[in-house]
């Protein structure tokens, strides 16, 4: 009777032992029968039955004996239906439109596995009162893919309140990490991809451009850019960053191009360069007249692109007005661009309208003294719905600022057009 009493003692003893050791992580669930403190973090992938479709995909990709190793690991692991999601929506279907894992190629498949793996660290996302831990942070991390791939981005982690978000998206058990002997493995509800997107042109160094000039293209993501193409004509290039391009304008440049940058990734939306019709480059396409000073057409003394501007001098309310030799419709173009250098501050109003005297057809644009004023005004502002048809042929430039300005003030204009 004593020995089933021992015996009886050593079994609560062991149930009481297991039961402290299995609560001592203030109750982490089990995630689909891993085992919790039993196993490897590679062991807590295989033995989840939420993580299969992650698990094979390392097997597909010959990862095994680099990821089940003694090293400290954390993971960020798709569940399946996340992953399966993943796989319908770029195409990895079978023949009875299933998500199939095995339709990835097996360097893609690398480079999916390995983005959500950090190697040489075993970091947890709750934090337990009174257990030091190395604690994840909000911060980038370096991936074992971008390791293998310095092009690829960092993994961005959100920390907050013990919730966990990468690239975006909340884990699928917010607060909660599944550990093992050598580190710990988060269930995401979202595929992590850290291959750059398309490129983007966000502004160009300079409006106008001449066949030679060298602009600087600022935008995101150029990561191994294969071209920077005017039209259809490709330019010569030197990538300085991710964020910066220098192209050289083509020779067969006249006066406007839409610019695109394209890397492995993809092609940016095109960005425009220049007009599409000058009014004025050099000389003027038309003929001109004004008041209130005078007028030359090919002055050298300021100019802001290639031999000549028009020097006028602004008399107070003084006016130049210019026809063009071409017709023009304002559906076919969305802004006047003007080059503008006033010896002294000053207002102007422009409009497109032949009803000169009309103001209110026309806006007023205020000038800085000393420098050229690159302007760009909306087709819009200058009510084209006043014109009749649309069809205009002219620009009209008024002395607008409404103060007495000194005789010797001047105005230099220069690439006058539209785009």
């Amino acid at each position: 009777m004593k020995n089933i009493y021992n015996k009886l003692m050593q079994i609560a003893v062991c149930v009481f032992l297991v039961a402290t050791v299995s609560s001592c992580d203030n109750d982490i669930q089990d995630i689909g029968g891993a085992q919790q403190n039993y196993n490897t973090a590679y062991g807590l992938i295989l033995a989840n039955t939420n993580l299969t479709t992650f698990a094979k995909a390392i097997q597909l990709a010959g990862l095994e004996s680099s990821l089940d190793t003694p090293d400290d690991f954390t993971y960020f692991v798709p569940n399946n239906t996340a992953l399966d999601a993943y796989l319908v929506d770029n195409g990895y279907v079978n023949d009875l439109g299933y998500p199939d894992i095995n339709l990835v190629p097996v360097d893609d498949l690398k480079q999916l596995v390995l983005s959500h793996v950090v190697k040489g660290v075993k970091k947890r996302v709750a934090k337990l009162e009174g257990v030091e831990a190395d604690y994840l942070t909000t911060g980038d991390y370096a991936t074992m893919a971008n390791a293998a791939n310095p092009d690829l981005y960092l993994l961005s982690i959100n920390v907050t309140d013990n919730v966990l978000k990468v690239n975006g998206s909340d884990k699928a058990a917010p607060g909660l990490d599944y550990y093992g002997t050598n580190g710990f493995v988060n269930v995401l509800d979202n595929v992590i991809v850290l291959t750059p997107p398309a490129p983007a042109i966000t502004s160009l160094s300079q409006v106008l451009a001449s066949p030679g000039d060298v602009i600087t293209i600022t935008g995101q993501n150029f990561v191994k850019v294969k071209s920077v193409k005017f039209g259809s004509t490709e330019a010569a290039i030197t990538v300085v960053s991710k964020t910066e391009i220098k192209a050289t304008v083509p020779a067969d440049f006249d006066s406007y191009a839409l610019i695109v940058v394209e890397t492995d990734f993809g092609v940016s939306a095109p960005s425009s360069i220049g007009v599409k019709y000058l009014l004025y480059e050099d000389s003027l396409n038309g003929y001109a007249w004004g008041w209130g000073g005078d007028i030359t057409l090919q002055s050298t003394e300021k100019v802001s692109r290639g031999t000549y501007s028009i020097k006028k001098v602004a008399e107070a309310w003084s006016g130049l007005f210019m026809h063009s030799d071409l017709a023009l419709n304002t559906a076919d173009y969305q802004f006047v661009k003007i080059s503008i250098f006033p010896t002294e501050s000053t207002k102007i109003m422009v409009t497109i309208n032949s009803d000169t005297s009309d103001s209110s057809k026309g806006t007023t644009v205020t000038l800085i003294p000393g420098q050229w004023n690159n302007i760009s005004i909306p087709i819009s502002d200058l009510h084209p719905e006043l014109i009749p048809g649309g069809n205009f042929d002219s620009v009209f430039i008024q002395e607008f600022s409404g103060i007495t300005i000194t005789p010797a003030s001047t105005i230099y204009l220069d690439d006058i057009g539209f785009l």
